[in-house]
C-alpha cells in the first residue's frame, strides 16, 4: 500500500509495512478482554513513539503536514499487525523501521526535497545546541542541514534521536535495535562528518548525558 498524499492526516491508507515473523504470545483472558488491552496498547504505545516518528519525517520531508501524513501512515500499518508487533522483543525497533520506510519511500518520490522555513527554523534550532558558536551566518546553517540529511542512514537516525529529541543512548539504543556501544559509535561518526562539512575541527557533544 502507498500513502495517499492528498487525504486528510487521519484518512490515508498507510504504507508498506516491514516484514515480521509471528511468535507464541500470552495469554489475555477473553476476546473482549484481548481486543480492550490491544487498543490501550496500541493508544499508549504510539502516544510514547510518535515524537521520534514526526522528529524524522520532519527532518527528511521538510514540510509538517506531509510528516503528519507519514507518522499516521505508519500508525495505521501498526495497528493493522499490532498483535503480532508485541511479539517482537523490541517493538520500538519495528516502528522505527516502519518509518524509516514510509520516509525513504516519501522522499524517493518527492525528490528534491523542499525544506520549508518553520522546519529549517525548527531543525537548524535544536542542533545550535550542539553547534553552539559555530554557526556564523544562514550560510553555515544550510550546510549543516544539508550535511545531516547526506548522513548515512545509521548517522542521521541516531542524530535525530539525540539532538532533536534529547533522548540517551540506551532509548536510541531500543530504538534502533542497536547496542549502546554502537549508538555511540554512530554518533561520534556522525559529528565527525558533520564537523567536516562545518569546516571545522570538532563538533562537541553539548546535548547532555548520554
Amino acid at each position: 500500500m502507498t500513502i495517499d498524499r492528498g487525504a486528510p492526516a487521519h484518512g490515508h491508507r498507510g504504507g508498506t509495512a516491514v516484514d515480521h515473523t509471528d511468535g507464541t504470545g500470552a495469554q489475555w483472558g477473553t476476546e473482549a478482554e484481548l481486543g480492550l488491552r490491544l487498543d490501550l496498547t496500541y493508544a499508549a504505545f504510539c502516544e510514547t513513539h510518535q515524537p521520534a516518528w514526526h522528529a524524522l519525517a520532519l527532518t527528511r520531508i521538510g514540510s509538517p503536514a506531509d510528516a503528519v501524513l507519514v507518522v499516521e501512515a505508519v500508525k495505521a500499518d501498526l495497528a493493522h499487525c499490532w498483535p503480532q508487533v508485541l511479539r517482537f522483543e523490541e517493538p520500538a525497533a519495528y516502528a522505527w523501521r516502519l518509518a524509516t520506510r514510509h520516509v525513504a519511500d516519501w522522499v524517493a518520490a518527492e525528490e528534491p526535497v523542499e525544506v520549508e522555513a518553520v522546519t529549517f527554523a525548527a531543525v537548524i534550532g535544536a542542533f545550535k545546541r550542539v553547534a553552539d558558536g559555530l554557526l556564523h551566518s544562514e550560510a553555515d546553517e544550510v550546510r549543516l542541514y544539508a550535511a545531516i540529511l547526506e548522513l548515512p542512514d545509521r548517522q542521521r537516525d541516531v542524530v535525530i534521536l539525540r539532538y532533536l529529541l534529547g533522548l540517551h543512548a540506551k532509548v536510541i539504543a531500543a530504538y534502533l535495535g542497536r547496542p549502546v556501544a554502537t549508538v555511540h559509535s554512530n554518533l561520534r561518526h556522525a559529528r565527525e562528518r558533520l564537523a567536516r562539512r562545518l569546516g571545522v575541527r570538532e563538533l562537541p557533544d553539548r546535548g547532555g548525558e548520554l
